[in-house]
């Protein structure tokens, strides 16, 4: 009866010891590995999706920037993984009554080590023309100059 008792004390120390360590990902040792999670870029935070070949990020923070007499959706950051790295496009929707035109720019991440991930962005702009029938496209102004975003796992 000892015995049991003592295999089983065994056990749950050692499931709480393996527990506690499953709470930490595996750093990041190249831009290959599942990059999916919770990060930090300063005091906002992103939630990035990895399926492997297609990455998507969503802010977890309030996204929508105001524009008089239209209706701002949060971004989106969709990338592809390539042979030649991971790239892809921030998104937004703007919508005006029912009319809606989705802004692009690029984006590029260029590091994965350890917690962080390093990329390039450019913020989308809001049109400057909207289209007079559905099938055509919305008028863009001046793209945003790109920055460097340092982003850290939760």
């Amino acid at each position: 009866m000892r015995a049991a008792f003592a295999a089983r004390a065994v056990l749950a120390v050692l499931a709480i010891a393996g527990g506690g360590a499953c709470d930490r990902r595996a750093p990041l040792t190249s831009c290959a590995d599942d990059l999916r999670g919770i990060y930090a870029a300063g005091d906002r935070r992103w939630m990035l999706l990895d399926a492997t070949d297609e990455l998507e990020a969503y802010p977890l923070f309030d996204d929508a920037a105001p524009e008089p007499g239209l209706e701002v959706a949060p971004r989106m950051i969709g990338l592809q993984r390539t042979p030649s790295g991971i790239t892809g496009r921030v998104l937004r929707r703007y919508l005006r009554g029912s009319q809606p035109c989705v802004a692009e720019a690029t984006a590029r991440v260029t590091a994965c080590a350890g917690d962080t991930i390093e990329l390039v962005l450019a913020d989308p702009v809001p049109p400057i023309a909207w289209p007079a029938a559905p099938k055509q496209p919305c008028g863009w102004g001046r793209p945003s100059s790109s920055r460097r975003e340092r982003w850290v796992r939760q």
